[in-house]
C-alpha cells in the first residue's frame, strides 16, 4: 500500500491506537446495570472506603432534576464523583443502552451512540484544605466527542483505563416528547387503603403517532415513587382504549404505600451544629485524623399519627456554608446514626436513601447496642444537606413500615415513563415522561 500522506497515515493510527486503548466490554460479567460504585482495587471483596464517593449526575438546570434530558436538544449531565486519595488517576467513560427493565437492549453501540464510545475524563481537581484528601472528577455529556441516537434508559459506565476494571455504573434516561401524559395523584378508592396509600390514575393521548396497533403489548409503562427504581409499578394495562386515548384508571391496582417523610440532618457546616447534629469533633481513627460527626438520637415514628416536614424525598444536595467550591473544599465525616429502638429478632436495619444510591450496602447496616437498647450505624460522607431513611429489607423489596410507618398524607413525587417497542422493534424507546406529586393530599 503506497501512502500518499504520512501525516494523515500516522494521526490515523494515534487515533486508532487512542481508542483502543479505552475500550472496554461493557458485557463483561463484573458489570452490574444500577448505580453501583464499585471497589477501585480491584478485589472481590468489598470495602466501603476503597469505593468513589459522593457519585451524582447532575442536569445542569437544576442539580435536584432527576437525570433526564431530551434527545437532540441542548440539555446536558453532568456526572460528579471523588476518589480519596492524594493522586489522580487514570478513568475513562462509555455508555450501555438498557430496556425498560434496565437489561441490556438488543443493539451495539453504534446504533446508539454518534462519536468515538469511549473517553478519558480529563476534568479533575485536587481537594484543598481539607482533612480528608481527594480527586474530583467530572466529565459533561453528550459533548462534542459522542451524542445519543436513541431515546431510552442509559448506564454510564465509568472504568480504570489502566486496570480495566469498573468504576461506577450510573443510570439516567434520554426521552422523545411523543406522547402526552396527564397524570393524578389522589386517595385511594378503596376504602381499605384510605390511610396509608396513595392512587394514580393517568392517561396518554396521541398515542396513534407511533402508528400503534397493539398498545397493551407495545407500550411499557412503569410508575415510579420518588426517583427510586426499587419502588415501582410495572407492566401496566390500559383499561378503556379509543383511538385517541389510553385510560389507566384501577380500583387499588394503581397504589403505592404512602411511606414518610424522610429524616434529614445538615453537615454543611463542620464547625458549627446544622440541623439535627449533636456533636461535632475531630478524631484519629485507622491512622487518620477525621471529621467525627453524631446526629441526634432517633425515634421510631408513632404509627397513629402523621408528621408533616419538608424533604428532598430522599436525596442530598452537596454544599458548604462557608464560601467555598464545594467540589474541591468540602470535606468528609464518619456520620454516626442512632435509632432508639428495641432490637428486632431476625431482620437487619439499614440506612436508606440517594445516600447508599438507592441501594442495600453492606456498609450502611446498623448494629445493635443491647446495653443501650438501640441500633447505630456510620457512613462517610461529603459535607451537604442529606435525607435518609431507615428500611428492613424483605427478600427483593424494602419493607418500611416497621421502621417509618405508611400515610396517605406523606408528599411524594411520582414518575410515569412511556416506552414504545413495537413487535418489529429491537430496543425500548422512551417517548414520554409525566411528573407530579401527592402534595395536595397533605
Amino acid at each position: 500500500m503506497k501512502i500518499k500522506n504520512p501525516v494523515f497515515f500516522l494521526l490515523y493510527i494515534c487515533i486508532s491506537l487512542h481508542i483502543q486503548s479505552q475500550s472496554f466490554d461493557i458485557y463483561h460479567e463484573s458489570i452490574i446495570l444500577n448505580d453501583v460504585n464499585y471497589n477501585i482495587t480491584g478485589l472481590s471483596t468489598s470495602s466501603f472506603h476503597k469505593t468513589p464517593k459522593s457519585v451524582k449526575i447532575e442536569n445542569d438546570v437544576n442539580e435536584l432534576l432527576d437525570p433526564i434530558i431530551k434527545l437532540n436538544s441542548s440539555e446536558k449531565l453532568t456526572l460528579k464523583f471523588d476518589i480519596l486519595t492524594s493522586e489522580a488517576n487514570t478513568y475513562a467513560y462509555t455508555f450501555i443502552h438498557c430496556n425498560s427493565k434496565w437489561e441490556y437492549s438488543n443493539i451495539i453501540q453504534s446504533d446508539y451512540l454518534e462519536g468515538f464510545f469511549d473517553h478519558y475524563i480529563n476534568n479533575y481537581q485536587y481537594s484543598f484544605n481539607t482533612l480528608a484528601p481527594y480527586v474530583h472528577y467530572e466529565c459533561s455529556f453528550p459533548n462534542e466527542d459522542i451524542n445519543f441516537k436513541k431515546s431510552g434508559n442509559y448506564i454510564i459506565l465509568v472504568y480504570d483505563a489502566e486496570k480495566n476494571i469498573p468504576i461506577i455504573t450510573k443510570k439516567f434516561m434520554i426521552y422523545e416528547e411523543l406522547v402526552d401524559i396527564s397524570m393524578t395523584v389522589k386517595k385511594p378508592t378503596l376504602a381499605k387503603d384510605r390511610n396509608n396509600k396513595q392512587e394514580i390514575d393517568f392517561q396518554i393521548q396521541n398515542y396513534q403517532n407511533l402508528n400503534i396497533t397493539d398498545p397493551g403489548n407495545e407500550l411499557q409503562i412503569i410508575i415510579q415513587k420518588n426517583d427510586d427504581w426499587n419502588d415501582v409499578i410495572m407492566n401496566c394495562k390500559p383499561n378503556f382504549i379509543n383511538n385517541k386515548v389510553l385510560d389507566y384508571d384501577y380500583q387499588g391496582a394503581l397504589s403505592f404505600l404512602g411511606g414518610n417523610e424522610y429524616r434529614d440532618f445538615d453537615i454543611k457546616s463542620l464547625r458549627y451544629l446544622g440541623k439535627n447534629i449533636k456533636s461535632i469533633e475531630q478524631k484519629r481513627i485507622q491512622g487518620s485524623q477525621i471529621h467525627y460527626v453524631e446526629i441526634t438520637e432517633d425515634y421510631t415514628c408513632d404509627p397513629e399519627h402523621y408528621e408533616f416536614k419538608y424533604d428532598l424525598n430522599g436525596k442530598y444536595v452537596l454544599s458548604i456554608s462557608e464560601t467555598k467550591n464545594k467540589n474541591t473544599e468540602g470535606d468528609y465525616a464518619l456520620v454516626k446514626f442512632t435509632l432508639n429502638n428495641s432490637e428486632i429478632t431476625n431482620e437487619d436495619i439499614y440506612i436508606y436513601g440517594e445516600l447508599t444510591n438507592w441501594n442495600i450496602l453492606p456498609e450502611a447496616k446498623m448494629n445493635y447496642n443491647k446495653q443501650d437498647n438501640h441500633y447505630y450505624g456510620f457512613l462517610y460522607l461529603k459535607q451537604g444537606y442529606y435525607n435518609y431513611q431507615y428500611i428492613i429489607p424483605f427478600a427483593t423489596q424494602k419493607k418500611t413500615h416497621p421502621i417509618e410507618g405508611e400515610y396517605s398524607e406523606t408528599r411524594n413525587q411520582y414518575s410515569i415513563y412511556v416506552y414504545h417497542t413495537p413487535v418489529w422493534g429491537d430496543y425500548d424507546r422512551l417517548v414520554g415522561i409525566a411528573k407530579s406529586t401527592s402534595n395536595s393530599l397533605n
